[in-house]
């Protein structure tokens, strides 16, 4: 059955024998799995008969004109929707397992790409039906949604509509009961609060259109042209078209809400600009003047908190003046990558003084990410019980389910996860990304959730998917490269963290304990020792790495001194995550993660290293 799936999802010009050999026999040795390929043919041949499977050279395929597909319908422009919504059954060639490592992750690639199709168009027929006064046909479509993935508040939310215009209220409380115990039961999750206020108009409003929305407190900043001190109509144009790059790149977070507002030339005093921004209930100013000498341009900028009156951040900016459209491109990168974090650096410092019961969801998420940034695993167990505080008193703030997702995920690096806390992750993950699709930290984390199922592909394409997308996030790009280095990808990795590198602004330590890793693989070992240093050791991780570093720079003493701090921190995280401790040997101490690295020799550098440091097998 595996081979013969393998055969018939193929492209056009069908599958390699080589590809099926290697994902169908990955344990054999290359000879054998090919004569069990010729055996396989022989018996699927013999059961379905001879011209089914058709063999050009080294090509495999089936023979359409004797064959149709299921799947095929999915992209067929004549397929009827509404006449096809019980067709649908379960997940893609659903319990079927073969026990090898390749097929299973082929597999789960293609059950998660063709259950996104099927799930689309699911909702497509739905969202139609109720549009058209066929409330039967859209429950049909809610309840195949929901068969499929029984946690879909989506799906539950369609299922809710369409039994209210059909005029099944009391089906409307049952259905929402029975979805409430299943979160918590299953997921230790509340119901969203936007489900709630759904089902509460559907109850008492007869046939009413519900459109959901989420107010989501965020600090807001108001942006204004900066003050040109230079008569040149070309610099004023440079000053406007600035400003209105970082309001343009700001607006993409979703964290941040962003005011614009015009220039008033008698309005230059920081009183009026402040006075402004009150007006418009901004949080926080942007403010700042750009001088022009000679050949060279200095901006002045100042980051101003409204109630408080005072400055968060100052920086002053001098660049040469080449191209002036490069030179606003660069300008305004640098103060996109520092302006959201410089904030939600302001609003944890004020947070941290707070009961939890005074703190909002945003206020906590922001808390939980200070923590996960530690990337401790001390750190990341505290941060969630902030995070699931957050999703509970706010389930439509899509950054909480985030973080969520990546205490998990952070455990699985330095402690281990049961199956049940990996679909957590990636339930999350997968949650964060349904809520803003356009936030490229979702989409980067979604990657390193799929990382921890273990779908290396499937991780690998959305870490490029958010790539595609990381223009102005360095903070994003950062992680995407530290991905693709865990991917095994170290020329790209490379290329992504030292462009990073050039760019920075303000970054957490997080980013040295990155390129650290990236020196190390690069054989840049001083490197290694001087960049993880101090705050951006983080974890057994950077350390792992400086001391294997230290032991090829011929560092004894240093390095063994270190190793001895490894083993305590690996001892640490395996007391916390209820594991067998030790942290002696190879084995005990960095067995748990073969698991985190692609290739099989980047796991053998970090062991190699801990070796020469004197930790033995």
């Amino acid at each position: 059955m595996a081979l013969l799936a393998m055969i018939a999802t193929s492209s056009s010009t069908g599958l390699r024998r080589e590809l099926a050999a290697a994902t169908l026999w990955s344990r054999s040795p290359e000879a054998q799995a090919r004569t069990n390929l010729r055996q396989a043919l022989s018996i699927l041949r013999a059961t379905t008969g001879e011209n089914i499977i058709l063999s050009k050279g080294e090509m495999l395929a089936v023979n359409r004109d004797l064959v149709s597909l299921d799947i095929d319908a999915l992209d067929d422009k004549a397929f009827d929707l509404d006449e096809n919504i019980t067709g649908f059954g379960g997940p893609f060639l659903d319990g079927l397992s073969i026990n090898e490592p390749p097929f299973e992750e082929w597999l789960a690639t293609n059950r998660a790409n063709y259950g996104r199709i099927v799930r689309d168009i699911l909702f497509d027929v739905g969202n139609f039906a109720l549009e058209s006064d066929q409330s039967k046909r859209a429950l049909q479509a809610a309840d195949r949604i929901l068969t499929l993935d029984p946690f879909e508040e989506a799906g539950m939310a369609l299922c809710l509509k369409a039994l209210a215009a059909n005029d099944e209220r009391s089906q409307v409380q049952i259905r929402f009961d029975e979805f409430e115990c299943l979160l918590r039961s299953e997921l230790n999750l509340e119901i969203s609060s936007d489900l709630v206020t759904l089902k509460t108009k559907l109850l008492t409003v007869a046939d009413e259109q519900v459109n959901k929305t989420t107010a989501i407190s965020v600090p807001s900043i108001l942006v204004l042209p900066f003050k040109t001190l230079s008569d040149v109509p070309e610099h004023r144009y440079f000053s406007e078209g600035l400003a209105e790059d970082v309001i343009t790149q700001l607006s993409k977070f979703s964290t941040l809400g962003v005011l614009s507002g015009q220039a008033n030339l008698s309005e230059n005093a920081t009183e009026d600009q402040l006075s402004r921004a009150v007006k418009n209930g901004a949080d926080y100013l942007l403010t700042g003047s750009v001088r022009w000498l000679g050949e060279r341009f200095r901006l002045s900028v100042e980051l101003i908190e409204v109630a408080s009156r005072s400055v968060k951040w100052a920086e002053r900016l001098d660049r040469k003046i080449s191209d002036l459209f490069d030179l606003q491109d660069d300008v305004s990168r640098y103060l996109v990558g520092a302006i959201p974090y410089r904030i939600e650096e302001d609003v944890a410092e004020k947070a941290e003084k707070k009961s939890a019961e005074q703190l909002q969801a945003y206020e906590l998420m922001i808390l939980g990410k200070r923590l996960r940034d530690t990337l401790s695993l001390e750190g990341n167990l505290e941060a969630r019980s902030l995070l699931e505080l957050a999703v509970k008193k706010d389930q439509g703030l899509a950054r909480s389910h985030m973080y969520l997702s990546d205490s998990y995920v952070v455990q699985h690096w330095f402690g281990q996860l049961d199956a049940s806390e990996k679909e957590k992750a990636l339930y999350h993950a997968r949650r964060a990304v349904a809520l803003d699709r356009f936030d490229v930290h979702i989409q980067d984390h979604l990657g390193f959730a799929l990382h921890t199922m273990g779908h290396w592909d499937a991780a690998e394409a959305q870490i490029r998917n958010a790539l595609s997308l990381a223009k102005n996030e360095i903070e994003s790009m950062s992680w995407c490269g530290y991905a693709l280095l865990m991917l095994g990808r170290h020329d790209e990795a490379a290329e992504i963290i030292q462009a990073v590198a050039k760019r920075r602004t303000t970054l957490p330590p997080t980013f040295e304990w990155i390129l650290g890793q990236l020196f190390s693989f690069q054989g840049r070992d001083a490197e290694v020792v001087s960049t993880l240093n101090g705050a951006s050791l983080l974890n057994s991780t950077g350390l792992a790495f400086r001391a294997g570093s230290q032991a090829r720079l011929g560092m004894l003493k240093e390095a063994q001194f270190t190793l001895a701090e490894f083993k305590d921190a690996r001892t640490r995280d395996q007391r916390l995550s209820g594991m067998k401790v030790g942290a002696n040997t190879i084995e005990t101490a960095l067995g748990e993660h073969r698991v985190l690295w692609r290739r099989k020799e980047d796991w053998e550098h970090i062991a190699q290293g801990l070796r020469l440091a004197g930790l033995p097998d």
